[in-house]
């Protein structure tokens, strides 16, 4: 809900100041009415920046929805506008709603929704506001936001698997670090003291440990001070587009986590096509569009010049099968059996949901070897950490010996 502080008149021609909480400012003029008050002048209290409020930024399940509920509205034959007001009443995001609001004066005053949506709803993916106006040039405004929709919740629901087989692994890994750093912190620099001088007959993965330990003892806060400051630097990196994707080149590099990444991006680029095309758009029209899908730099840096291929009149299938080398004979015979037999779309549809259907259980099958590969690490720092201390109490025992 959003505050919006008010002047108004009452019965007695008084003057009446107030703040209230309401979704929209035209939804508390209504309230305001209903009290019997006469409205001259309501402005919106701008939000502290808080954890509070970033807690009320619409999540990718939010857009989805929102998105899903505007391609249903105007599906059911409710006018733009109409459908647009019922969403800034409606929606239970205050960021959705408010961004309802001025879509739909930025329409009221001539804007194209494609526009609008990108204006005031940044963070939808960026093939949404141009699927939105693939939409307006084809007259198919409701399929194509449905299109959108379908692609977005799937992109949600992968989201959701990953980071519920992911949950358990994360889970051990933290409580597993917990107890080896208050091991370090607590456990080792008691043998440290018992040692004394006695280290001469000391095992090295014995002197190792017990000097680690004594050394986060008594640097604690400086290790602490690089720890939080590595969190916020990777909290600043993940907000930063460029280093964002010189993250992913670096990803893309790895020998199991690239080919994942660079097929859930093939993935999404072909189901992106084929939904361009199967509402209407022309072929270098999809190929502009599937470009937004992709998140790899490289990647959409080889779809670019496939497209100027493409445009220069070269068959779609030959220049994939040069130019995209990722793309494995089958997906390039799929996609020339299309283009020969006129259904490209159904074809690229297909691909896509095909790819992105691999891609999701690789990393279902990654995510469950991370559990017992987080089990056997902390398993294998702890025990290194007890055998180096007994180790270190029989040499002592001997020495005294």
């Amino acid at each position: 809900m959003t505050k919006f502080k008010y002047k108004a008149l009452d019965g007695n021609g008084h003057t009446v100041k107030g703040v209230l909480e309401a979704a929209t400012q035209e939804a508390a003029v209504v309230v305001l009415s209903k009290r019997r008050l006469d409205v001259f002048s309501i402005t919106g209290i701008p939000e502290q920046s808080s954890f509070l409020t970033l807690q009320k930024r619409a999540k990718p399940k939010d857009l989805a929805r929102y998105i899903r509920q505007l391609a249903t509205l105007l599906s059911a034959g409710v006018s733009l506008l109409d459908a647009l007001a019922s969403l800034s009443r409606s929606n239970a995001n205050p960021a959705l709603s408010a961004a309802s609001v001025k879509i739909r004066k930025e329409l009221r005053s001539g804007e194209r929704l494609s526009s609008a949506l990108e204006n005031h709803i940044p963070s939808l993916p960026r093939y949404v506001p141009r699927l939105a106006e693939l939409g307006e040039s084809t007259g198919q405004s409701a399929k194509a936001l449905s299109d959108a929709a379908d692609r977005m919740e799937f992109e949600e629901s992968m989201r959701s698997e990953i980071k519920t087989a992911l949950s358990y692994p994360m889970f051990l890994t933290v409580v597993g670090g917990a107890i080896v750093f208050l091991l370090f912190l607590f456990v080792v620099p008691r043998f440290d003291v018992m040692l004394g001088d006695n280290r001469d007959d000391l095992p090295a993965i014995s002197k190792l440990v017990i000097g680690l330990g004594a050394g986060l003892k008594q640097n604690l806060i400086s290790v602490l001070v690089i720890l939080f400051t590595g969190t916020v630097a990777a909290l600043y990196v993940s907000q930063q587009q460029v280093l964002r994707e010189r993250l992913r080149l670096v990803l893309e590099s790895l020998p199991i986590i690239g080919p994942i990444l660079i097929q859930a991006d093939l993935g999404g680029w072909s189901r992106t096509m084929g939904i361009a095309l199967d509402n209407g758009a022309d072929l270098l029209s999809s190929l502009k569009l599937g470009e937004f899908s992709v998140q790899s730099s490289r990647l959409r840096s080889r779809l670019q010049d496939a497209r100027r291929e493409i445009r220069a009149g070269r068959n779609i299938d030959d220049v994939l099968q040069e130019s995209i080398l990722d793309f494995d004979p089958l997906t390039i015979d799929l996609i020339r059996t299309g283009r020969t037999s006129g259904n490209l779309a159904d074809m690229l549809l297909f691909v896509g949901k095909t790819q992105e259907n691999e891609t999701r259980e690789l990393i279902k099958r990654m995510a469950g070897l991370a559990e017992p590969i987080a089990i056997l690490l902390i398993a294998m720092i702890v025990g290194t950490i007890v055998i180096s201390i007994v180790l270190a109490m029989t040499s002592l025992y001997d020495f005294a010996l």
